[in-house]
């Protein structure tokens, strides 16, 4: 995989995306439009998340449940990412049901996808811990190339001004979509997952339509266990970027990490514009 360099950063409709492939050679609007447009198959299992809300993590699961299998993929998630692929025929020759992801907000879903009545899988991980391991992210990856002060970028996460804008936005938006097309939005909880990973995979595995043995099941948490996928899944980031030996997909992963971060204040801040943002949210966000 070719080392990238640091390029001005994409932007479409007043946000601003993250430089992967596909961006760089095909341009913001180009890329979005041909996800869109893109040919969903009815079986396709598309994987709709923020940044850094665990789709890793979930892609590997899903992978597990519906290849009967309990061992790491040997390939990345990135390779099945909607608009980091410059060419999306590509995937015409994966087998179906084909595991998908995108980090686009649900407008930019392919809508055949949505008129299919398509499954989606939708992770959300408290925006405290989100906004944090966005920031160590961002630091080091070269399609980023975003190294500033946390007192600088936690003011651009308040006004939105951050990789594919606002949580909020993102997130009342699925929320909306999950109303408007009713039984095809499976929304869990990435801290849930965390605290029963048992009771939540299994929950996931019926929206799936899978039956999954309990020493399966046993299994595929131990496999997906994040100090398994941190210290034998392979890492993409350590491939693309110029200044790091080794990836930083696998930082941490805990629950609360925020309070090493966040000020008194910070966090007040956020706490408010939360409860505003949210006020008629049905979510269930839990921050440590």
């Amino acid at each position: 995989m070719p080392v990238l360099e640091p390029v001005p950063l994409p932007e479409y409709e007043g946000v601003t995306y993250i430089s992967l492939r596909a961006f760089r050679e095909k341009g913001p609007e180009q890329t979005i439009k041909d996800v869109k447009d893109f040919q969903s198959r009815e079986t396709d299992v598309i994987i709709c998340t923020y940044l850094k809300a665990g789709v890793h993590w979930l892609d590997e699961i899903i992978t597990m449940l519906v290849n009967n299998t309990t061992t790491l993929a040997s390939g990345t998630k990135g390779q099945r990412t909607l608009e980091g692929i410059t060419e999306l025929s590509v995937l015409d020759s994966l087998p179906s049901p084909r595991i998908l992801n995108t980090h686009l907000s649900f407008k930019y879903i392919p809508t055949k996808h949505v008129q299919n009545k398509g499954k989606i899988v939708h992770m959300i991980r408290n925006p405290k811990d989100i906004c944090v391991s966005l920031y160590h992210h961002a630091r080091r990856d070269v399609v980023m190339n975003y190294d500033v002060p946390w007192e600088t970028y936690f003011e651009n996460w308040m006004s939105g001004k951050v990789f594919y804008g606002s949580w909020y936005d993102y997130e009342l938006e699925m929320e909306e979509a999950s109303l408007q097309y009713p039984g095809i939005i499976y929304t869990c909880y990435y801290e849930d997952f965390k605290r029963e990973p048992k009771t939540q995979i299994r929950k996931l595995a019926d929206f799936l339509e899978i039956t999954v043995s309990d020493q399966i099941l046993e299994n595929i948490i131990e496999a997906t266990s994040f100090k398994n996928m941190q210290s034998k899944k392979t890492d993409h980031t350590k491939f693309v970027n110029m200044k790091e030996e080794k990836g930083f997909i696998y930082r941490k992963g805990d629950i609360g990490d925020w309070k090493t971060h966040f000020t008194v204040n910070q966090n007040n801040r956020f706490d408010a514009q939360f409860k505003e943002r949210m006020k008629n949210s049905k979510y269930t966000i839990t921050f440590e």
